[in-house]
């Protein structure tokens, strides 16, 4: 099948991104007219030259530390709420014209209140956004997953948690709160520091997926799946290390967020073809391939989709199978539709 042929087909799926994170996604044009309107987030650049900035740049990143890098460039703009608003619009929109119809946005609103705004504020901001466009998109479906750092603790993991309980899915007529997330650094942050905020979570309601695995051993992801029993793993790259864990994710049925350039460059994997993908499809796991970064990665959903069938010559059935999943994966209360097949 020609690149060409590949990409017709992927047209024809009902695309859904479980894995997507808000400051990683803007558009770059957004950025710089920011940039450009209240001030020069970093003097004596033209575009290109800052693009560079939020973008990640294979001939001297390397590491996850590099990747996070690229965020704090675009968090001098997500302070404001008409900002957040634009944005979260315009993520909708991209993702849509993707062909995303299915997308749940990830987002900490504790690193967007440094002006002054709230946790329900934020997330406010960002309802509203996508509303908007699904009014005039009413076959575009979203909800949000808010994150707590690992690096903030799990005391404001749990603090955060009962700012945002208003944000739930099932207060509102549009978009809402749907899932809890920790993510960051995963050395220095064990998932038992945030046992508790993950009990608060599903007594508030609310589905959980948690970041393990990505730069980090198997280990990182039994202690999640001990420690947290979260519904879903971000990444979960190094699960392909351990034949027990793999049994165990495939037994219980967790899913794993499966974001094939972002392993990359961020070292989860050393090549495409090194990647589990196919070992953990052969073991049973229900997997959702996702995009995380859309910006920092310079991807979109359909080009992972492509990456991976050219990378491990997935059929169409293949790809189906895996859209399927990645649409049944979704913690939206609707949850999939019939379209999500394919």
């Amino acid at each position: 099948m020609t690149s060409q042929e590949q990409r017709e087909f992927i047209r024809t799926l009902y695309l859904s991104d479980i894995h997507r994170h808000f400051d990683g996604s803007i558009r770059p044009a957004t950025l710089w007219e920011l940039s450009e309107k209240y001030y020069s987030a970093v003097p004596g650049l033209d575009y290109e030259q800052f693009r560079h900035y939020l973008q990640w740049d294979e001939s001297q990143d390397s590491t996850l530390l590099d990747y996070l890098d690229k965020f704090h460039v675009p968090l001098q703009y997500t302070q404001f709420y008409d900002n957040i608003r634009r944005i979260s619009y315009e993520l909708a929109e991209d993702a849509y014209n993707d062909g995303v119809r299915l997308l749940e946005l990830r987002i900490n609103p504790l690193i967007h209140r440094r002006a002054g705004l709230t946790s329900r504020q934020v997330l406010a901001a960002t309802r509203k956004g996508f509303d908007a466009f699904t009014e005039t998109h009413p076959d575009f479906r979203v909800g949000i997953i808010v994150i707590a750092m690992r690096n903030h603790g799990g005391n404001m993991a749990r603090i955060l948690l009962r700012e945002i309980v208003g944000e739930r899915e099932d207060f509102h007529n549009g978009a809402g709160v749907v899932g809890f997330d920790i993510a960051g650094h995963e050395a220095p942050f064990p998932p038992v520091l945030f046992k508790e905020a993950y009990a608060l979570a599903t007594r508030m309601g609310l589905k959980t997926t948690a970041h393990a695995g990505e730069s980090e051993g198997p280990e990182r992801i039994w202690e999640a799946l001990e420690n947290l029993g979260p519904d879903r793993i971000g990444h979960g790259t190094s699960a392909g290390q351990d034949v027990e864990l793999m049994r165990r994710l495939a037994r219980d049925g967790i899913y794993l967020e499966v974001c094939l350039s972002s392993n990359l460059q961020t070292g989860a994997v050393a090549s495409l073809a090194d990647h589990p993908l196919p070992k953990f499809l052969e073991a049973g796991i229900k997997v959702a391939l996702c995009t995380d970064n859309p910006t920092v990665s310079s991807t979109t959903l359909s080009r992972e989709y492509e990456l991976a069938m050219t990378t491990f010559g997935f059929s169409e059935d293949d790809m189906r199978r895996i859209a399927r999943m990645s649409c049944q994966g979704t913690f939206l209360a609707a949850g999939c539709p019939e379209a999500g097949g394919g």
